[in-house]
């Protein structure tokens, strides 16, 4: 029964989900909207028991002084200040000069800016590996990343003058800011269509497969 009544409840929401998208009764789209309206509130409920976990899994490291306790005790104060002051703001805790508002801007974007900072690195170090001209498609690749980096700093912007100026009229000026524009507007986004297709079509799928209780591990099985 742990198992049938989830499985039997997930078919019934998830057929009568998918049918807002056929029919087209306003009475169905209310009830839809109740359904969605409590999942907003089981969700809101899981970040609870994930707040309840977080605790659970790092208060103990920090009282017995574990490896890195410092970094998890400052996670869990930032975490109670961030909770207080929100909660003291209210409905005023986004107004500007309000604590909440206050953390959030000079606080949180910083680090998460800092954060991102970081991966730029990461990201440079992965972009090395993959534009390695080691076949056709690879350089392809290769030369449309490198025409794009070149053509939106400044320094691309004037060797693109400097060669327009001695092509004899053959290329306009911003040649080369027309060609970034063209590679970003045309094969950028057809490969971006492509990616978000597939990943619809995943996600299709995996809902069916969720639907249909071939796929159980939201219950806690392999």
């Amino acid at each position: 029964m742990r198992t049938t009544i989830p499985l039997i409840l997930t078919f019934i929401v998830g057929v009568f989900m998918v049918g807002e998208f056929f029919i087209p009764h306003w009475r169905y789209r209310m009830v839809t909207s109740w359904v969605l309206e409590w999942g907003l509130l089981l969700a809101a409920g899981a970040y609870l028991l994930g707040l309840v976990n977080l605790v659970q899994v790092n208060l103990p490291k920090v009282i017995a002084r574990e490896p890195d306790w410092g970094y998890r005790a400052v996670m869990l104060v930032s975490l109670v200040l961030t909770l207080v002051v929100g909660f003291m703001g209210g409905d005023q805790r986004l107004d500007d000069g309000a604590a909440y508002r206050w953390v959030y801007d000079f606080i949180y974007v910083p680090l998460s800016a800092t954060m991102f900072a970081l991966l730029a690195f990461y990201i440079a170090s992965a972009a090395f590996r993959a534009f390695r001209a080691r076949n056709l498609d690879a350089t392809i690749l290769l030369l449309a990343a490198c025409l794009v980096m070149i053509a939106r700093v400044p320094v691309g912007e004037a060797l693109g003058q400097a060669i327009s100026g001695v092509s004899f009229g053959l290329l306009p000026e911003n040649w080369l800011s027309q060609l970034m524009n063209w590679i970003m507007d045309v094969p950028n986004i057809a490969a971006r269509r492509a990616i978000f297709i597939g990943a619809a079509l995943g996600a299709v799928a995996t809902g069916l497969r969720i639907i249909l209780g071939i796929e159980r591990s939201h219950l806690g099985s392999d």
